[in-house]
């Protein structure tokens, strides 16, 4: 597969996924931060310098991408925060991730060699530097430290070495993962679509595109206009291939999955506005255990870790500000 600008600058800055977790109600109150940190975790302390750091990295890169502006920013998503509000909750729980798998991968002797990172950085970044201009006007234009850039990817490295070392403990015998099959073949009945999307702000447009899709006008052209969804621009709307366990709304699921291939939603009401269906392919069949086996040990494997992080994250000494 090919990659865009926007998905190579994304592959460089977090080169791993490492596991994205939902920390509710395990943070004290800022109460005794000092002056200038935002947040501390098991007593190491995340300044405020370095928080904006990275906070502005992943707004040159949404903006670079995405073309968004700072009202796009910040306006209301219908949950009473703004797309704004959300990055700066997401840029604190990097970096708090990050404090509490270096200090994991410390206690188990696992550590980036500037030799790797530097030949990961002039493998990804500067050859793209060198051969890709859309990339090179993209690092350029926004300003985008590239110090932070290969300091992110070091972060990343060690994440994904220090979960590689934790998966290669796990063992999944295949009675275990037959066990699993049959308690859940529900999960091995593949059943997905391929579709596209509109979303406004507005019933009443929300009708009159679908009014303007009748009459043959393009489904991605009209997205390209009208979508408020980041990215809708570049996308015209395209989801691609999703199931019914995707993280969608229940409405928006519901709808898309009630759809003939072709067939156009009415305006489907959801947290995010309203939006404009249609569905140009489903896929169903059964997958067989053999065919499904290594596929589940390596989702139980992630499950474990998983538990682990979250584990970490539970038992960490984390204090937040209240207001970023």
């Amino acid at each position: 597969m090919k990659l865009n600008t926007r998905n190579k600058l994304i592959l460089l800055i977090t080169i791993v996924l490492i596991t994205a977790i939902l920390i509710a109600g395990c943070f004290k109150k800022s109460l005794g931060l000092k002056e200038g940190v935002i947040a501390t975790v098991n007593g190491s302390e995340i300044s405020e310098e370095e928080y904006e750091k990275l906070l502005d990295f992943y707004l040159s890169e949404l903006r670079g991408s995405y073309s968004l502006t700072d009202d796009a920013l910040n306006k209301d998503m219908g949950t009473g925060t703004t797309l704004l509000d959300s990055l700066k909750s997401e840029v604190l729980d990097t970096i708090i991730m990050e404090r509490i798998i270096a200090k994991e991968a410390a206690a188990n002797n696992i550590e980036v060699d500037e030799a790797e990172l530097q030949k990961l950085y002039e493998e990804n970044h500067l050859k793209l530097m060198e051969e890709n201009e859309d990339y090179k006007k993209l690092i350029k234009e926004n300003k985008i430290d590239e110090n932070l850039i290969k300091e992110q990817m070091g972060k990343s490295l060690l994440g994904h070495k220090y979960k590689t070392f934790y998966l290669d403990k796990i063992k999944i015998s295949d009675e275990t993962a037959e066990t699993f099959y049959n308690e859940n073949k529900e999960r091995f009945h593949l059943e997905e679509i391929k579709a596209r999307h509109i979303l406004v702000g507005e019933e009443q447009l929300a009708k009159d595109i679908i009014q303007k899709l009748e009459e043959g006008e393009d489904f991605v052209e009209l997205a390209k206009e009208h979508s408020i969804e980041p990215g809708a621009q570049q996308s015209g709307g395209d989801l691609g291939y999703f199931s019914r366990d995707v993280n969608f709304v229940p409405e928006f699921k519901e709808a898309a999955f009630a759809l003939e291939v072709g067939q156009i939603s009415e305006p489907v009401k959801t947290e995010h506005g309203y939006h404009v269906i249609t569905v140009e392919d489903k896929v169903e069949e059964n997958i067989k255990f053999e065919d499904a086996k290594e596929g589940i040990k390596h989702s139980l494997k992630e499950t474990d870790f998983q538990n682990h992080i979250s584990e970490m994250f539970e038992n960490a000494d984390i204090i937040k500000r209240d207001k970023l």
